[in-house]
This record gives C-alpha cells, structure tokens and sequence, in this order.
C-alpha cells in the first residue's frame, strides 16, 4: 500500500493571458476601430451616441496625437442626462504599421506589465490590461452591431 501524501498530485495555475493572446486582441481591435472610422489617423474628432436603455451616451473620440505610424486617441462616454455617473475614458494607442490598437489609458490608470502581482497598490487584477482590451474589443463590436458607425458627425473644434 502507498501512502495518502506519496499519491498526491500538485496542479500549478497556468497564467489566463499570455502574451499571444494579447497581441492577437490588439490586431482584433485594430481591425474593428479601422472598419468602424475609415478615417482614422486623419486627425479629425469624431462624435456619435450609443443607446443605453431608453436614453442615449455621447462617445467623444479625440485624436491626440496623429504621426504616420502611430496615432494616439481618446474615447470618451458620458450619460446625457446624469452627469453624476463616472465618464468611462479610454487612450488608445493606434500602431498603423503593425496593425495594432493598445489600450494604454482607462479611466486615468495606467498599466504597463500584462500581468500584475496580486494583491498590489491599484488593486489591478493579474490579468488587468487583457481585460481592458477586451473591454475595447467588445464595446467596438457593440458600437458596430447598433449602425452608429453611419451617424458618425465629424467635429472640427477642440474640446
């Protein structure tokens, strides 16, 4: 007969992300803003709504930064009618030349590592910046799947 301790089998946690899957969800979300706003990197704000329910947001995209293999944009979506809810605020990275978009901002908190020590100081999850990737890609498809892409005013004037 075996021992209980000797038959016992150790399972180490393989990280969620790996950085494959991460460089693959930038070229995913590349392609959805590129099909979304043809004209991105020709430096123009745009300005649509996004259906919430029985009301509407306002998404604001700012092109900060325009160079000819990077560009770099700021999402913005606010509640018309209740501007006591927090604005959801996403900085883009925009690689032309690879054919990448990163998330480089949310929400003013920045994230550099793909994956994070657990517990630490921002109380970031391990797999924080796939999440907010994700988040892009997914909120990208919504837009697309609503037909907003077609309202899509283009704004001259700086905010």
């Amino acid at each position: 007969m075996t021992k209980r301790e000797d038959t016992r089998i150790i399972f180490q946690k393989k990280p969620k992300t790996k950085i494959g899957d991460l460089l693959l969800l930038y070229e995913v979300n590349f392609n959805y803003l590129v099909k979304l706003f043809p004209q991105i990197g020709k430096n123009s704000n745009l300005l649509f709504f996004l259906p919430e329910s029985n009301k509407n947001s306002k998404v604001f995209i700012k092109f900060q930064k325009d160079s000819q293999y990077t560009s770099t944009l700021l999402i913005k979506q606010s509640d018309l009618l209740n501007s006591d809810l927090i604005s959801t605020k996403m900085e883009i990275a925009v690689y032309h030349d690879l054919k990448m978009a990163e998330v480089r901002k949310f929400n003013g908190k920045r994230i550099f590592w793909i994956r994070n020590k657990y517990p630490n100081e921002n109380m970031f999850h391990k797999d924080e910046k796939f999440q907010w990737n994700k988040f892009l890609s997914e909120w990208l498809i919504f837009s697309q799947k609503e037909g907003l892409s077609s309202y899509i005013v283009k704004v001259d004037a700086q905010s």
